[in-house]
């Protein structure tokens, strides 16, 4: 079998976290199987597309590298075959003209709840009346009323319902525009669709959207529907949750390989932790391996993923994001600085846009510490910065005769380290707390070293 599956997503908002990783598991599974990878956007909604959405749609999809190699599909541009479709069904019987006008309808919806039975048109069984040319109608397809349906789904397993639920769903509105279950079923079909994989809020929709491909003898794709993303305290993900646009992600900080990471645990089982990465993941990444279960969106776990990921990254690759995002236009001898002390600096940030609060002492020229109770504390030991700062001038300059000066100074004055590190901090970085002090003085020269220490608080 050539394998082709698709991402569907509907351009009426954001891509979030659940969809990004649909769209993972459709482009894993293709390429794992050397078929075809699709993205067919669902824009039939033309009041609430948009061409943001598609945008950023679009956009997300490039950031995790799951976009496609094919043409998009528009779904809106197949209209025609849709409705073509609508009409093929509603000759050969499978389908019905109804008449409902919309005060009928909603009382026989009321009824449906009320007694729990699907919704079924009493134009089912009617002929259509005389004077129909001037009335409007919706095509509903003709659900069987008896017998059962069964999916063998690849996630969920084998499921068994009675057709006597099923509702009559409209497929084509009075308007002469088709609805998604009819439009995704044909298009499917027009793709040549061989796995459908998607969340299982779409489980029952496929009891349905299968009578349409029975009524036409087209061949039934595979089915695979994916629990949803829950948050931590087991409710459906939410904004509250983070359930907000993947791309957000990548405007807080977090690199791609960590979220695609990420969002492929959300769901499916690998041996090791490497296997989660892109080139591991084509080669073993198998339905049979998801979780029937939901997944949890947690945060903290996102957050450390990350933090390692930026820890195994190439330094260059690390400073040009940060380079890039912050927009630092910087001389050789502060390029050389920031490289240097980069290291050092990840390992106090779980996403690269908070090294903005851990490097921003680095490049200032006038630089002296700005809180108000860390200059009170300066000013008391202003003696002490003033004579590591003259030791620290008359020193040649390396990292080994950095720390022998600070080591000298604190065993002629008889003190510990702890005596001069948090002064020495606070007056090189405004912070207590920072990369190795020896590191710091060393990138940053002797000259701003010592001015630093001998600003007057």
């Amino acid at each position: 079998m050539n394998v082709v599956t698709r991402f569907a997503p509907s351009p009426t908002g954001y891509l979030h976290i659940g969809g990004a990783r649909t769209a993972i598991f459709n482009y894993l599974f293709a390429k794992k199987h050397s078929g075809k990878y699709l993205v067919r956007i669902e824009d039939t909604d033309k009041k609430r597309s948009s061409e943001e959405a598609i945008k950023a749609i679009h956009k997300s999809l490039n950031w995790l590298n799951v976009n496609s190699e094919h043409n998009v599909v528009y779904q809106s541009q197949n209209f025609n075959s849709h409705i073509k479709v609508a009409h093929e069904l509603l000759k050969k019987g499978h389908a019905y003209k109804c008449y409902l006008n919309s005060d009928e309808l909603e009382k026989l919806r009321i009824k449906s709840r009320e007694n729990g039975i699907p919704i079924k048109s009493p134009w089912r069984n009617k002929e259509e009346p005389y004077d129909n040319k001037n009335k409007e109608f919706v095509i509903r397809l003709k659900m069987p009323s008896d017998g059962t349906t069964t999916i063998d789904d690849i996630v969920q397993g084998k499921v068994t319902i009675k057709n006597e639920i099923l509702d009559d769903m409209v497929i084509l509105r009075s308007d002469n525009t088709p609805t998604y279950m009819l439009s995704s079923v044909v298009d499917d079909n027009d793709m040549g669709i061989t796995h459908i994989i998607r969340g299982d809020d779409h489980f029952n929709n496929a009891f349905r959207q299968i009578q349409i491909i029975k009524y036409l003898n087209w061949n039934i794709p595979y089915y695979a529907h994916i629990p949803l993303i829950h948050g931590t305290d087991g409710a459906k993900l939410s904004k509250r949750h983070g359930a907000t646009s993947i791309f957000d992600y990548h405007d807080l900080g977090y690199t791609s390989e960590a979220m695609f990471s990420y969002l492929l645990q959300l769901g499916w089982s690998a041996k090791n932790d490497e296997d989660y990465c892109i080139d591991r993941a084509t080669k073993l990444f198998a339905l049979e391996n998801v979780s029937k279960s939901p997944a949890k969106f947690d945060l903290k776990k996102l957050n450390n993923i990350n933090a390692k990921n930026l820890n195994s990254m190439k330094i260059s690759d690390i400073y040009k994001l940060v380079i890039d995002r912050f927009k630092l236009y910087l001389n050789d001898e502060e390029q050389k600085r920031f490289k240097s002390l980069l290291p050092e600096l990840l390992k106090r940030v779980q996403v690269y846009t908070d090294l903005e609060f851990e490097f921003d002492w680095l490049f200032q020229k006038d630089f002296f510490c700005k809180d108000k109770n860390y200059q009170l504390i300066l000013q008391k030991h202003n003696l002490i910065l003033k004579e590591i700062g003259s030791r620290l001038k008359e020193c040649e300059w390396s990292v080994e005769n950095i720390k022998n000066t600070l080591n000298q100074y604190i065993l002629d004055k008889s003190l510990t380290f702890k005596d001069i590190g948090p002064i020495l901090r606070m007056a090189l970085t405004g912070k207590t707390n920072s990369p190795d002090l020896v590191s710091i003085i060393y990138e940053l020269g002797c000259t701003i070293t010592v001015n630093r220490l001998n600003y007057k608080y």
